[in-house]
This record gives C-alpha cells, structure tokens and sequence, in this order.
C-alpha cells in the first residue's frame, strides 16, 4: 500500500474497531480504561500500518518490546495470571536481544554470522506487530470478555478481517480501490516515487500491471508531491533494477530536459508521485551529448562520474557540467574508467562504469583560455560531453598546436615563451614526436629574428628542411678537421699529466674555438638562412663527441653573453637529447668529460633566456636525459611513455592523475603543460595532420 492507502485503511480501521467496541460494551469506555484496545489493537493497527507496513527491524523490535512491557504494566493486579508473566518474559527478553544486536551489528544482516542472523531473524518475527500485539489483543479480549461471549466473537471477527485484509495480495486490491480514477485508467502511468537521492534524482516502484513497457533513456513527467511550487517535471530513466522481486528505476530530472519540451506540459490532472511516459519526444540531440551523472568522493579538482549515456566517450575527452546557482559550464576531461559492483539489498548486485575526469576549468573565449573554477559540482550533476565553441583569434606570437580530442578547443601556446623559457618534447617512438618538433621549429623561423641550430647525428635533418635551405657551422673541410682534433685531445687528456702536450692542446683549443666562433659568427649575421645543423659523427656519448658538442655550446653562450647574438633569437633544437646531455647514470665515459660538458648545458638553461637563446630538447625517455637541465624546461609536452621513470618525473610535473593517461594516449596525443600553454593547466591534445615539405617533394617527383 502507498502511504495514502495506509492513512485511510488506518482511519476506517479505528473507526471500525470503536464501533465494534460500542456495540459489544454499550459505551465508549473501553478508549481509556480497556487493555485490550489502548494497549494492543490500538498499537497494532498504528504500528503495522504506518511505522512497520513491510517489515522490523532491530530498532523497531526494541520499540515494540519497550512499549509491550510499558502496555503490560498497566493490566491490574488480579489479571496478572501466568498468560500475563510469559508475555512479560517474551517482551524483556526481545528488548534485551536486540538491545545487543544493534550494538554487535556493523554489516548487512547477510554478511553477519550465522548467530546474529538467527536470533536477529527470530526476533523480527516474534517482535513485529502484527505478532506481539496481535497476540496481547486477544489476550486481553478474552480477560475481557470471556472465551465463548459474544464480545470475544465479535472481536476476534475484527481481528481476522483486519489481518486478512492487510495481507500484501488483499492489500494490492485495496491499494487500487483507493487509487484516483485519473491514475487507474491513465494508460501512460508508469510507477509511482518512492525515493529521493539528491534534488534531482528518484527512485521509481514501477506498476506490476503497467501497461506502458520502459527502457533505459525514456522520458517521463510526474509533479512531486514535497514540491511546493507544484512544478511540472520532466525526466529521463537512467538506470533499472529487480529488488525484491519488485522493478524500480532511476529517474533525472534537469533544466536541460525541461527545454527539449518547450517546458510544456504533456499531461493534464497529474496524480502527485505517479510517473507518465512520454510518448512523443521532440526531435533533440541531448541524448547524444549526455554522459552520466556525478557520484561520490569527487573533489575540486577531479570528479567521479557514472556512466549512464547512449554516447561513446574515451580517454582524453572533454566534458561539461553546469555548477552551482549560476550553472557556469565548467570543462573536465576523462582521465580514467573503472568498473564497479554496487551491492544492493539480498544479494541483489548492479554494474556500473565510474569514470574520472579532471578539471581544466571555465573557458575564457575572449583571452581563450581555461581558467581554473574553485568549487565541486553537486552530486547527481548532469554530465554532458562539450559542446563546440565559435572559432577563435590568435593574437601575434600564437601558435595552435593541437585541439583537445573530438572538440574545435585549441590548445594554445606562445611562441616566444616557449622559446626563450626553453621547451621539452617526450615520447617514444612513431607517436609523432619529430613531426611535431619540426613543425615547432617552422612556426620558430616564421619570424625573421629567430635562428635555428639543430644538433643532428644522422643528417635527418637536412632531408627535413628542404624549403628553408639548411646550412652547416662549418665545411665539411672544417668539420673533419674538428674531429680529428677532438679526437687527439680526447686521446691527450686520457694521458699522464707529465705526458701530455700541453702546447699541443693550447694550439687545438685555440683553433676548435676560433672555427666554432666563425661559423656561428657568419650564420648568426647572415640575413639568407635562418636554420643551420651541427652534424655528429656519431650516435653514441663518447668522450669526443661531447667534447665536441660542448665547445659548441661554450661558444654560442660566449656570443650570447657578449654580443647578444647580432639581434637574433637562438633556437638550440637537441634530438636525441640523451646523446648530447645525458643522465650520470646513462653517460658512456669518464663522469669528468660529462660534467664539463652538462655544465655548459646548463649554463645555457639557467642564463640563456636572458640573451635570448632557447632549448627545445627532444627525447624518448626521460630517464636518460639530464634531469638538471629538465627541470629547466618550462613547458613539457609528452607523447606515449611507457617506463616508470618517465612516469614519475612527469607526475611531479603534471599530476598524477594526468600522467596516469601516458601509456594509452594514441598516435599524435600528447599532454601539455607549462607557461608557455595560453591555459595554464594540464591538458590532453591532439596534433593535427603535418605534411612536412620534403613528402610533396617526394610525391611531386613520383607524379612526373
């Protein structure tokens, strides 16, 4: 029975049992002075019908035992036979039972040992009050009255009318007996509200003989009889479950809803609490957007979400959610999916998907960018996937570099910034690394006073800017002279002190000086090319190359420092940087040769900026890279990593909610963070498609 029934079941009841009462006393005395009604129907009618309609629990078995011993005090002296001491005994000791159940109990009565479950079980059906105070009832009616008068007989007819009534089956007839005529006839009822979670979410009893069928993602409206504004609502089914051999279902009610309906009402003379299927549903794209609902244990800056949505999403995607009074849009993306069993009552389970997002913040389309939001949406917040925003104006200096997946959201950095503040790109390889780098250096050399110098091992790197006319330091004459004289110093250095020639290396150090400053000297004053390549004879960190790459390094600094190089930005791109600065552990010779040459490294990473020269280091892992001069890059981007080094390093720099995604982003994702990004968070990107020059060469030659 629903709560209305119980009321007027109760009133026709009482009003029965004082006409029963009149008819067998011949007065209206027995309301105040008769056990049997004060102290044992009266309590069996309240309690069975409005406190404990379904079943007892261990709380309610304590109350009902209390207030039994509380009614049997009150029977006179002369009526205390032995009936009278049992059900004294019986009362004390259901309080004192479960008085200790409830404080052993800590866990669903299933999960409980066999003990507890026993007792708890026995007590629940002698403690309820169809039991206990059915049993005081007739008691005190034959105390009253007498076994065979005709008070008992009437009395007891009461007393089975009244318990075959309240049977759950004659009680469903009674329940539609009392229904309104609107509700039984209404071919579009569905169930009718038993339950509230949160200000937007209810729980549905569905009609066993409903004639309407339902699935997930129908729309519904209903009036809550708790509203006081007597609002209309409009909702949607999100989830259905078998409980106790009953159907419910999860419904939620929003603004967004009420919108796809012209916040028209579909249905006239509503039955306050019983739901009604929508039929016809406007033609709308919400169902298309609509990703689930916000769950527990979600925080500012991540929320938990569970998946309830007709859309497929993934890893990196970007999602909305309107919080507070204001609704202010605020943009999370997916960083996680987990599977969970919620347990519900007897054994009953249901799957769920709880996914993680974190916050990139509010979006600022006028300086396009997100910026941070400083609260937790509420529990049972709609979640949407985002919607597109209108086309936005880079200001100068600006690149995009990517959009975040499956939105038009730039991802914004400022090219000058990342420049001079250096900039760090990750990732193994075939993820799209190198493409993307070059790229970089292209949006680099689009201004005239930046200069590029690429530290290329394998000579990849000319093939790669064709169109820009690539140029060496030095000759090729030069350049095998310089190696051969890295080579004899590296040779003279590994020599006694009393053995080595020390003009010999004077005169070496002074001509690998002067031909590095040369060549840097005229490529730095041309105005004709703007990138040139310090080609390595090798791909390994033996003693002569990083001799040779720090001399290179040494000189650049010097004309930096003392001639601000000519009036050029200097862009020092280092591919394959664990070659070039490699961790202590990861260097091939003597730790001396390493750290002369990462001291010269990091002279430019902790004072270039201030002369304008700039790192974009390039690296596969981590691990084998400088940390010293890591920490130095201001912006990171990282495609897939896979080892656990990398992993934590990047934690400490993007979170580890973020840097958990690592090893699953995809060909051309990537996660940017630093103070170059226009926002200045965290985020997954994707890289657009890059045709680089050299493959329309390529494609151009193969057509002719």
């Amino acid at each position: 029975m629903n709560k209305r029934t119980r009321l007027i079941f109760l009133g026709l009841s009482l009003i029965l049992l004082i006409g029963v009462g009149y008819f067998v006393t011949q007065s209206f005395d027995f309301l105040l002075n008769d056990f049997w009604f004060t102290s044992g129907f009266l309590l069996l009618i309240l309690l069975s019908l409005i406190d404990q309609p379904h079943f007892s629990k261990d709380s309610n078995v304590f109350i009902n035992a209390v207030t039994a011993g509380v009614s049997l005090l009150l029977v006179d002296e002369q009526n205390r036979n032995w009936i009278f001491w049992l059900f004294l005994s019986i009362t004390l000791y259901l309080a004192i039972s479960s008085y200790i159940l409830m404080w052993l109990r800590n866990k669903p009565l299933p999960s409980e040992n066999k003990w507890v479950q026993f007792f708890s079980r026995i007590n629940r059906e002698i403690g309820k009050p169809q039991t206990l105070f059915s049993a005081f009832f007739l008691w005190g009616a034959i105390n009253q009255f007498g076994l065979n008068s005709n008070g008992f007989n009437s009395l007891l007819l009461y007393w089975v009318i009244f318990m075959i009534l309240n049977l759950p089956s004659i009680a469903s007839i009674l329940n539609k007996l009392f229904e309104k005529k609107e509700t039984k006839k209404q071919e579009n009822a569905l169930g009718t509200i038993f339950g509230v979670q949160s200000k937007n979410t209810f729980l549905i009893k569905l009609f066993p003989n409903r004639k309407e069928t339902i699935k997930i993602f129908d729309f519904v409206e209903f009036i809550y009889s708790i509203d006081e504004s007597r609002q209309i609502r409009k909702g949607l089914i999100l989830d259905s479950y078998l409980l106790n051999e009953q159907q419910w279902i999860k419904i939620l009610t929003t603004s967004e809803i009420s919108k796809i309906f012209a916040n028209k009402s579909i249905f006239n003379n509503h039955t306050e609490d019983i739901i009604y299927k929508i039929k016809e549903v406007p033609e709308t794209n919400y169902l298309d957007k609509f990703v689930g609902i916000v769950t527990e244990n979600s925080s500012i800056s991540k929320i938990k979400f569970i998946y309830n949505s007709k859309a497929s999403i993934q890893e990196g995607q970007l999602l909305e959610i309107n919080v507070g009074n204001e609704n202010i849009p605020v943009f999370y993306q997916i960083v996680e999916g987990i599977t969970k069993i919620e347990q519900l009552e007897n054994k009953n389970e249901t799957g769920l998907i709880i996914g993680e997002a974190i916050q990139l913040g509010t979006w600022n389309h006028e300086k396009v960018r997100f910026e941070q939001f400083g609260w937790v949406p509420d529990i049972n917040s709609p979640v949407y996937i985002a919607s597109k925003i209108e086309n936005v104006v880079l200001s100068e200096g600006e690149f995009q570099i990517g959009h975040i997946p499956n939105t038009n959201f730039p991802v914004i950095i400022n090219k000058d910034l990342a420049l001079t503040h250096h900039t760090a790109v990750l990732g193994v390889t075939g993820t799209g690394k190198s493409v993307f780098s070059r790229n970089l250096i292209r949006e680099y050399l689009k201004d005239e006073t930046i200069k590029a110098i690429c530290i290329d091992f394998t000579g990849e790197y000319r093939g790669k800017f064709p169109d820009l006319n690539p140029v060496k330091i030095v000759s090729e004459e030069k350049e095998v002279k310089l190696y051969e004289a890295f080579e004899w110093v590296s040779n003279e250095l590994e020599k006694f002190g009393n053995q080595q020639s020390k003009e010999g290396l004077k005169k070496c150090d002074d001509f690998i000086k002067e031909t590095l400053k040369e060549g840097l000297d005229a490529f730095l004053k041309s105005e004709e090319t703007q990138i040139c390549l310090f080609e390595l004879p090798d791909v390994s960190n033996t003693a002569s190359i990083l001799e040779y790459t720090r001399q290179l390094f040494k000189a650049l600094f010097n004309i930096a420092k003392n001639d601000r190089c000519y009036g050029h930005k200097v862009c020092v791109v280092l591919e394959e940087a664990h070659t070039v600065i490699p961790e202590w552990n990861f260097v091939g010779i003597a730790d001396k040769s390493s750290h002369s040459l990462l001291n010269s490294i990091a002279q430019i990473a902790l004072q270039g900026r201030k002369y304008d020269v700039g790192l974009l280091v390039i690296a596969q892992r981590t691990a084998n890279v400088s940390k010293t001069v890591l920490t130095q890059c201001n912006t990171i981007i990282s495609f897939q990593e896979f080892d656990k080094t990398s992993s934590e390093f990047l934690s400490n720099y993007f979170g580890q909610g973020i840097a958990s995604v690592l090893p699953n982003l995809r060909f051309r994702q990537a996660i940017a963070a630093g103070k170059a990004l226009k926002s200045n968070v965290p985020m997954i990107f994707e890289v657009p498609e890059i045709i680089e020059p050299e493959i329309e060469i390529e494609e151009a030659a193969e057509e002719e």
